[in-house]
């Protein structure tokens, strides 16, 4: 386990703010559309371009290995993710969506997002870079399943209903494996 200095811990928590700030300005400054496919993908980019940005945070400032490794996987199937949901947002068939379902899918969205975002705004601080990432990445995860469970209440592009269901499954492993990284530290180093 490799406890970072006081400084690298200050310059990682900078980032960090940053990216969440850029991403809930860009998740929640969005215009709506009758198309919840299009909806959900303008905000679920720039969800998925935070982790990556977060897991490129981390790599500048951890060598433990299965966060490393976890991180690297975050990075390459989020990339792949934004590829598939930019491809389907050019060529989906539009779906017009009802009003009430909008205004429903949306009202529900914007709970989320919020509570994701505070939940990583007010996450444990330590100054351990590799528990912080953590506590930031669980909630993250979590609130990208509710999102995608969210969405699959509507009527969307196939193409999206089948990548919201990967979705849900690789954030849920990654919730479970982030949550025994987590434990496996604080066993190890209790704070």
């Amino acid at each position: 386990m490799n406890y970072q200095n006081e400084i690298d811990a200050n310059y990682y928590l900078a980032r960090f703010n940053e990216i969440l700030y850029n991403m809930q300005r860009e998740m929640l400054i969005t215009n709506t559309t009758e198309n919840i496919t299009i909806d959900f993908i303008r905000c679920m980019i720039p969800h998925h371009m935070a982790a990556i940005y977060m897991c490129q945070n981390l790599l500048r400032y951890s060598n433990y290995t299965p966060l490393v490794n976890m991180a690297n996987n975050i990075i390459k199937v989020q990339e792949n993710e934004v590829n598939q949901m930019k491809e389907i947002a050019k060529t989906t068939i539009y779906y017009i969506n009802n009003k009430r379902d909008v205004d429903n899918y949306f009202k529900r969205y914007f709970k989320i997002t919020q509570n994701m975002i505070n939940e990583m705004r007010n996450s444990i601080k330590t100054t351990d870079i590799n528990l912080d990432f953590t506590y930031e990445m669980i909630p993250h995860h979590e609130g990208a399943i509710k999102m995608c469970q969210n969405v699959l209440r509507y009527q969307i592009d196939p193409r999206l209903r089948m990548l919201a269901n990967i979705i849900i499954k690789e954030q849920s492993e990654g919730v479970r494996m982030l949550k025994e990284i987590q434990y496996n530290i604080t066993k190890k180093y209790p704070y």
